[in-house]
């Protein structure tokens, strides 16, 4: 039986038909694993990702129109925009080839990938900035925003998402395009992001956006690299470099360092950011308690720090203002910033005029009917 055909087997319908039929899916089945287990085309690969490391036409203009669909995503606030822009995007393919470059000591292939990568960047976010520029009326979107902030979970995901998209590479039966496009996500937003924001000055966030890119392309080059070591990818064969941790350490001594670097400061970012949440939590929740009394709601909280303290702007809508002591009392209740400075609350109270018939009946309003009043 020639193995690349399908398994066939005719016969007449009779008693033995249940027992052929057992023996048709058992070769089927076999046929299946012999697909499933095909080597690993060393060579082929290899071709593969110094052609995708190459800087192409393909390459830039594939990425210049994902920039201006990111982009738009952005300004529209709109994240299924920019998820969408990824199915064209091309980023992944000069990475995995500083990956392999790191791994097979190859001077020559880490330069052509890394002028393509440089090049690729500066692009997008030249892109961005002219973006910015033309939609300078447009405010900065909370999109835009969730871009500048980031943490070593942002870290973690960049780490899978390289491990993925190496695995899809080395893998005879599964499409590196699809695991490209979910990196991609990482990498292109936050570029076009940064340059968005420095159209608009604003630079640290702009640094965050582009830190952020950073992260992601450091993190997939060194998981991309960790994938292509354990599949065999050492200086042309297995038997070459043995497969130590200390050799792979070695060839990628400069980005594990930069690696940890980043990890180091993205952990003490995250913390940061979640303590900052938790003070934050924890005051709107007890100034409700205190000012969410005689038919008045809160409306919004703003936190403004500054050199001293960190004021606690209110808006206020009810019926009954309250007094300054009951501010002043409000005040001592409230816990020290994260930097050990205190909290102030300063209450704008709007107050809520009730309109209704002559022939209306007289009511006291509820804590209820009043929240829904004041709801937009």
């Amino acid at each position: 039986m020639d193995k690349d055909k399908e398994a066939t087997i005719v016969v007449d319908d009779g008693p033995e038909q249940e027992k052929y039929e057992l023996l048709k899916e058992k070769l089927k089945y076999k046929q299946a694993a012999r697909e499933n287990s095909k080597k690993i085309d060393h060579k082929q690969v290899r071709l593969n990702i110094q052609a995708d490391a190459l800087p192409s036409k393909t390459f830039f203009i594939m990425n210049a129109l994902a920039a201006v669909i990111a982009g738009y995503g952005l300004l529209s606030n709109s994240a299924a925009v920019v998820i969408g822009a990824m199915l064209v995007a091309m980023m992944l393919g000069p990475i995995s080839g500083i990956a392999l470059a790191f791994i097979d000591n190859r001077w020559l292939l880490f330069k052509t990938a890394f002028k393509t990568l440089v090049l690729g960047v500066v692009m997008i976010v030249v892109i961005g900035v002219v973006l910015g520029l033309i939609n300078i009326n447009l405010p900065i979107t909370h999109e835009i925003l969730s871009r500048t902030q980031p943490t070593i979970m942002d870290l973690m995901i960049a780490l899978a998402g390289g491990a993925a998209g190496a695995f899809a590479a080395v893998s005879p039966r599964l499409s590196v395009a699809v695991v490209g496009v979910a990196v991609a996500t990482a990498l292109v937003p936050p570029l076009v992001a940064s340059g968005i924001l420095l159209a608009h000055l604003e630079w640290k966030h702009a640094a965050n956006a582009a830190l952020l890119a950073m992260t992601n392309i450091v993190a997939i080059q060194i998981s991309s690299s960790l994938v292509l070591w354990m599949a065999g990818f050492r200086r042309g064969s297995d038997e070459e470099v043995q497969s130590n941790v200390l050799e792979f350490i070695k060839r990628n001594a400069m980005s594990l360092i930069f690696l940890l670097g980043l990890g180091v400061y993205l952990t003490f970012n995250f913390l940061f950011m979640l303590n900052k949440q938790i003070y934050e939590n924890h005051i709107e929740t007890t100034i409700a308690e205190q000012l969410n009394q005689h038919n008045n709601l809160i409306d919004t909280v703003q936190f403004d720090r500054r050199s001293d303290m960190t004021l606690v702007r209110v808006v206020l809508r009810g019926d009954l203002a309250p007094q300054a002591q009951k501010i002043s009392d409000l005040n001592q209740k409230l816990k020290l910033d994260p930097r050990g400075k205190p909290s102030m609350v300063q209450v704008r109270f709007i107050p809520v005029q009730i309109i209704q018939a002559k022939e209306s009946p007289e009511f006291d309003m509820k804590k209820v009917e009043a929240e829904q009043l004041v709801q937009p």
